[in-house]
């Protein structure tokens, strides 16, 4: 028969075995499924993406750090709009809600331009239809 001392020492191995197991299980849990071709965001809850990565027409690319990010404006009739250090980015396009969003808790992780700019997906979709990046004097 075991004692009152050797019954706690087990209750509280198990308990640490939980947290842990329950800490582990918090770092592995995911965003929501988000699949677009225009933009993808860091999976994992915990983490944060450390750069957007701009993908631009003919190949090329630009990668963005968030923590030079000093502004982030979204009018949906016009444009959204990141200013990173020197920089003014304007995306274009439509349903941009959702991006915008995942952009405010730095989880988003690239933006995809259009590559012919014809817009053939689901209205219910993010489409992006262009990137501009222009120095800021």
């Amino acid at each position: 028969m075991s004692t009152l001392k050797e019954l706690l020492q087990e209750e509280n191995r198990g308990n640490n075995l939980l947290k842990k197991e329950a800490n582990f299980q918090e770092f592995e849990e995911l965003e929501e499924n988000i699949e677009s071709e225009f933009w993808g965001i860091e999976r994992i809850l915990s983490r944060m993406a450390l750069m957007l990565d701009l993908r631009l027409k003919g190949g090329r690319f630009l990668a963005l750090p968030y923590s030079y990010m000093t502004k982030i404006q979204f009018d949906p009739s016009e444009a959204l709009e990141i200013f990173v250090s020197d920089l003014h980015i304007k995306i274009r396009g439509r349903n941009l809600h959702k991006l915008y969003s995942y952009l405010l808790r730095h989880k988003v992780t690239f933006i995809q331009e259009s590559l012919t700019g014809n817009d053939l997906i689901d209205e219910t979709e993010t489409f992006v239809r262009e990137i501009t990046v222009a120095q800021v004097m």
